[in-house]
């Protein structure tokens, strides 16, 4: 058993032990049990359980657990009771330190026990048995979390109080709205050749492309999709105005052009055809003016001319082909974009502040802690951190939240883009691999695959 699941039996064990009602009951075993009555929280919401000590070890009511998480129950005319709740089947017979969990037997950590009538078992083999979260709070109370949740393979904010979670299949992509609070979930999309869906900031609408290049646009509160324009050309990636008006999107197979698109209408204009390929990682100011996107030169393939065509014998050139970053100002006439950098690091694009005067990425480079760097349009370099092992970083606005590597654990920092401030947010366990934030959004992290949302300073799982 590891630390963190020895840690959690105790503390559970210890906060179920203390009740303050109790009554004396008839008990089918040969001396009386006292069974009292416990509170604890199903779902965010008070509930009481009726409990039990046997040999030491504290005992909740199936019964009582069961029907507070939901679960449908049904006597083994054979002995004992089936509990039947979301997929799974359990089955449990009185004096068995084993359990039947979907047709499979598991161990359990202390036998079930009969009492008056009543099953009795360890909170812990329970929850485990039914699929539930089971946690303690600083005060000493037990949080059950029995909403089914989905498994997403990706997610994003839609807003404050929702997640866009995506979880991929075998013939394309299922997209659902997720409750940030409870974990609940509902449908939104089931697409085959749908491109990621780009939520837009009012959090009303999101935009896609099909393998076409038709632009379609689904209102995520009545889930109705509407084709925005039928245009062939590929479009790579899709950005929404800050005002939810416009789509920016680059433009051909190579990422060429950046172009504007009016949904009220389905027109398209250019907004810089400079003939530079291989553009990606658009950010657009939020006056619709500025750019900046990141171009890398695909490097120069040769062959030995004295060998045969299918001997295979190529070398591949990739002098020059770090990321580069490039701003743009459309408000000035006749304009031609400005290379912010030249820097030979591998460079892991973050995003662009508010006002797009700013890139900001993460430079990799051999021997050496990642950090956090911003560019300015004047070619200025900050480096905002750059004294810890930044993993991964995303914008909100004009805010940037890194993720940053720790000798047992990881660090969350906040970074204002305005004045240059940095500080600790949050410590969490080595295994978060990524930040989720946009503005006015709380917090969420991608913990062991799970998306868990920052709730008063105490992480929640939304997905599973």
């Amino acid at each position: 058993m590891s630390m963190k699941k020895t840690l959690l039996v105790t503390a559970l064990a210890a906060a179920l032990s203390t009740s303050a009602i109790s009554v004396v009951s008839a008990a089918s075993v040969s001396t009386k049990i006292e069974v009292q009555q416990y509170s604890l929280f199903v779902n965010d919401a008070a509930t009481t359980v009726r409990t039990v000590k046997v040999n030491g070890v504290t005992l909740v009511s199936v019964r009582d657990l069961g029907t507070a998480v939901g679960a449908l129950f049904e006597v083994n005319p054979k002995g004992g009771v089936f509990a039947y709740f979301q997929d799974h089947a359990i089955a449990l017979k009185a004096s068995s330190n084993k359990a039947l969990v979907d047709g499979s037997e598991v161990d359990l950590e202390a036998a079930v026990t009969s009492v008056a009538n009543s099953y009795y078992i360890k909170l812990e083999d329970f929850a485990a048995a039914l699929g539930v979260d089971s946690s303690v709070d600083n005060a000493g109370k037990v949080w059950i979390d029995a909403v089914q949740k989905i498994q997403a393979d990706q997610a994003s904010w839609i807003d404050a109080g929702h997640l866009l979670a995506s979880q991929m299949t075998e013939t394309g992509r299922i997209d659902y709205v997720v409750d940030a609070a409870t974990g609940s979930y509902k449908q939104l999309l089931n697409s085959t050749e749908a491109s990621d869906l780009i939520v837009a900031p009012n959090g009303t609408k999101a935009a896609y492309t099909d393998q076409d290049g038709a632009v379609y646009v689904i209102d995520l509160a009545k889930k109705v999709t509407v084709e925005i324009t039928a245009d062939n050309t590929i479009k790579p990636e899709l950005v929404w105005s800050a005002d939810s008006s416009a789509i920016y999107f680059l433009q051909g197979d190579k990422g060429s052009v950046i172009a504007k698109l009016n949904p009220a209408d389905g027109t398209i204009t250019k907004v810089l055809d400079d003939k530079v390929d291989y553009k990606s990682n658009l950010s657009v100011s939020a006056d619709g003016k500025s750019f900046i996107y990141t171009v890398i030169k695909p490097g120069a393939v040769t062959a030995d001319a004295s060998k045969p065509v299918d001997s295979d014998d190529v070398v591949i050139d990739s002098t020059g082909t770090e990321p580069q970053y490039f701003a743009y100002d459309s408000s000035v006439k006749e304009n031609k974009p400005v290379k912010l950098t030249t820097s030979t690091d591998d460079k892991i694009y973050v995003g662009a502040n508010a006002d797009a005067s700013k890139a900001i990425y993460v430079s990799v480079e051999d021997n050496k802690p990642s950090s956090l760097i911003s560019v300015g349009k004047d070619k200025t370099v900050t480096k905002l951190i750059d004294d810890k092992d930044v993993l991964q970083a995303v914008i909100a606005g004009d805010i940037v939240y890194a993720l940053v590597d720790g000798a047992t654990d990881e660090s969350i920092y906040e970074v204002n883009l305005t004045t240059g401030a940095k500080k600790l947010v949050s410590t969490v366990p080595a295994e978060v691999t990524e930040i989720i934030a946009a503005p006015g959004t709380p917090l969420a992290i991608v913990q062991d695959g799970q998306v868990l949302v920052n709730h008063n300073s105490k992480w929640k799982k939304v997905t599973k």
